[in-house]
């Protein structure tokens, strides 16, 4: 049996990141992977979509060339180019990461790690144990799988996860999306942009339930506009082969309704995996699948840590990087918890939207007095030059102290603009303090100066009613 300092089960975000704060901490560290490095983020979910989405991003601009004076037009796409472009882009950054971890000198196995017994862990490749280690300790980083829809048709022949949906064998012209949470509009927003005939079922009031009501609703008008059919309190019963397609059943406002597409896209959110690792040998426990963990990333074993996805907690990369590096820390003897108080969330739907903090909603249900400042992009200048206007920036404040609850954000470049907010909230800043700073000018950044203005002032280019 081999010894070890920590063996990291699980080579995405979260495992790789702690294997190699591990080894540059001096720790003798091993990696056990079942797929691929980069985990689901890199090979089946971040960066691949974000790769399709900047695509059809492309496709958009090149539909109004001729709004910027440029003798062109959109003739269409390559798909198997559009295809070979991610598959590059994912090679690339996978092969970034097994290129730090050879750096560092960490081990990396190929196979599926078993919990066999108290700090006995099994490797196996093919059904076979190929390697057995006794850690120090283990950073269980196994991620999530793509929840399953529980209705009968959910296994026929074209239906679907957004793992599929990033390698189809050609673009189809129509596809119902199953679910309008993150996964779910971003795969209609790319799909559509690419001219395929999109129609999202949600079973919920609104699309993307725990964004901001605002946000959400002008992403409804707007997808609406482009032709997405949005259905929600929408719940499906079945799914079933009609002729050449797939035929959707579902019920609302008491009565049966069918939608048809080529591809039914099951986007039902993620779940914790955690299944035929051996957990119960050594009494992780876990909580409706997910791993329990304190702050400090601990599982009930004081042994065993477990960032990322596999704690259910926040299932997203960026969180994952972090909460991995506390885990390291207090394996390495530190102190140290993780703060989940400013986590951004990024949707890459067409436009763009992020937010960190509470809504307008959830600060009101939490008792606080709200005071909200909005600025539209419309009124920005760099958005007019851009030809990108649609969307706005909306700071949610405590009105007596001045706190921000929240910033939101729907428009161009909202991913790279939240940063702003995530740094003021991290730093206890005001509005009044975002809107004394100096912007540059012409830059999508003043939109969010202005929204601050408009918390405790009015906005310099804003009225309502139109801008000055």
């Amino acid at each position: 049996m081999e010894t070890v300092d920590l063996l990291v089960i699980g080579g995405g975000p979260a495992g790789y990141a702690g294997a190699l704060r591990g080894a540059q901490k001096g720790l003798k560290t091993v990696l056990v992977e079942a797929q691929d490095l980069g985990g689901t983020c890199l090979n089946r979910g971040c960066i691949p979509t974000k790769a399709l989405f900047k695509a059809q991003e492309v496709a958009h601009t090149l539909r109004r060339a001729q709004e910027f004076g440029i003798l062109g037009e959109y003739r269409g796409l390559d798909w198997a180019k559009v295809l070979e472009r991610k598959r590059r882009v994912v090679r690339q950054l996978t092969g970034g990461v097994r290129f730090l971890l050879e750096k560092a000198k960490v081990e990396v196995i190929q196979g599926f790690a078993v919990f066999a017994g108290e700090r006995v862990i099994q490797v196996y490749q093919d059904g076979k144990v190929i390697r057995e280690f006794q850690p120090r300790f283990v950073l269980l980083a196994s991620g999530s799988r793509s929840a399953r829809l529980p209705v009968p048709g959910s296994d026929l022949p074209g239906v679907i996860d957004s793992e599929k949906a990033l390698d189809l064998p050609e673009l189809p012209r129509s596809m119902v999306v199953i679910g309008g949470g993150v996964i779910g509009m971003e795969m209609a927003c790319i799909f559509q942009g690419f001219g395929v005939e999109v129609t999202v079922i949600e079973m919920m009031p609104k699309i993307l339930p725990p964004v901001d009501r605002e946000v959400t609703d002008l992403l409804m008008r707007l997808v609406e506009r482009q032709g997405m059919k949005v259905h929600v309190n929408a719940r499906v019963q079945e799914i079933r082969k009609s002729g050449e397609k797939l035929e959707v059943v579902y019920t609302r406002d008491g009565s049966l309704h069918s939608a048809f597409g080529e591809y039914v896209l099951v986007a039902v959110g993620r779940v914790p995996h955690t299944e035929g690792m051996g957990l119960e040998n050594v009494g992780v426990a876990l909580e409706r699948g997910a791993v329990v963990t304190d702050a400090t990333l601990r599982t009930s074993l004081p042994w065993v840590y477990a960032p990322g996805d596999v704690n259910g907690k926040h299932l997203l990369a960026h969180v994952a990087y972090k909460e991995a590096e506390v885990a390291v820390r207090n394996i390495c003897g530190e102190r140290v918890t993780i703060d989940y108080r400013t986590v951004p969330n990024c949707i890459f739907s067409f436009p763009e939207i992020a937010s960190v903090g509470l809504t307008e909603d959830e600060a009101q249900e939490k008792g606080y007095t709200v005071r909200c400042g909005r600025f539209p992009f419309r009124a920005n200048g760099k958005a007019l030059i851009e030809g990108e206007i649609e969307g706005f920036v909306k700071i949610v404040s405590e009105a007596k102290s001045g706190e921000i609850l929240g910033v939101h954000i729907i428009g161009p470049s909202a991913s790279n603009l939240i940063g702003e907010g995530i740094l003021a909230m991290y730093l206890e800043g005001t509005p009044q303090e975002i809107a004394s700073a100096i912007h540059p000018h012409p830059t999508l950044s003043e939109a969010v100066m202005e929204a601050a203005q408009a918390v405790f002032d009015a906005p310099l280019h804003f009225i309502e009613g139109g801008n000055r």
